[in-house]
């Protein structure tokens, strides 16, 4: 399955993933750059200590966004987001 996702990856749908418009919290105020890596327990690499309620503006634009294999799954054919096909 890997394998396919990875050989249907589409460069053009980066630009309009979730994770580069949206962040995901938990109940604890923990910051994750989507709800796969919530689900996975994956927060945003430069807030891993800080809060929801800790962060300014620039922490958030200024994030890192974390990426693994299933990443892969967002950015395969047309992509796929919370609100559908991304193109």
């Amino acid at each position: 399955y890997m394998d396919l996702l990875i050989d249907a990856f589409n460069p053009d749908t980066i630009e309009d993933l979730m994770c580069r418009s949206l962040v995901s919290i938990d109940a604890q105020g923990r910051v994750f750059d989507c709800d796969f890596n919530q689900a996975v327990g994956m927060p945003s690499p430069n807030l891993i200590k800080k809060r929801i309620w800790d962060l300014n503006e620039s922490d958030i634009r200024e994030r890192v966004i974390a990426t693994a294999d299933h990443c892969y799954g967002c950015t395969a054919g047309c992509g796929s987001s919370c609100g559908g096909t991304l193109l």
